[in-house]
């Protein structure tokens, strides 16, 4: 039985246009994966069919597996994601393929974003991780959602910095360099 996890969040950004931007803004992406430590992002595939945007994109983490799942995978960890935004929506489908377990693991999940009050923007990432492995699944499932309970904080940290600097909000880096001048 698959895992399921949700998270949310709540920006300070004038729309959801501008969160959805910063989402698939590619120096932002590289902010991002700097600070959630992705040592590799390659993009695959980049097709805008005017209603959706669908992006494949290879990402390989620096940190591996745990000792016990080694054996499972050949080479390094690494996945593949899919992400097909739904503009009319304003969510995003995404599918996460890790390397693991042969194409026996998967995270599918959605990114909704809403307006709730004037410039706040409600972010819900909700969807499941499936492990089809006897007597580890649960495990390998829980411990992908640990993962992501680590760093879903990081990622929007940083798009909030990111929307920060693009309304000409100092951030709190911004101010504490200020305060040493």
């Amino acid at each position: 039985m698959p895992t399921p996890f949700c998270f949310e969040h709540t920006f300070r950004a004038p729309s959801v246009a501008e969160v959805f931007a910063a989402y698939f803004d590619p120096a932002h992406q590289a902010v991002q994966d700097a600070r959630l430590d992705i040592i590799e992002r390659t993009v695959q595939s980049l097709d805008d069919r005017g209603g959706e945007l669908v992006r494949v994109c290879r990402v390989v983490p620096r940190r591996q597996l745990p000792l016990f799942l080694r054996p499972f995978v050949p080479g390094q960890l690494h996945y593949r994601e899919t992400v097909r935004w739904r503009r009319a929506d304003d969510e995003i489908d995404i599918t996460i393929l890790p390397s693991i377990l042969k194409g026996r693991a998967e995270i599918t999940a959605v990114y909704r974003l809403s307006q709730v009050s004037p410039g706040e923007i409600l972010r819900r990432y909700a969807g499941s991780v499936s492990v089809d492995v006897a007597l580890f699944s649960t495990r390998i499932e829980r411990g992908i959602v640990s993962e992501f309970e680590r760093s879903m904080p990081v990622a929007a940290a940083c798009t909030q910095a990111w929307l920060d600097r693009a309304a000409g909000t100092p951030t709190d880096t911004d101010r504490s360099l200020t305060a040493r001048s």
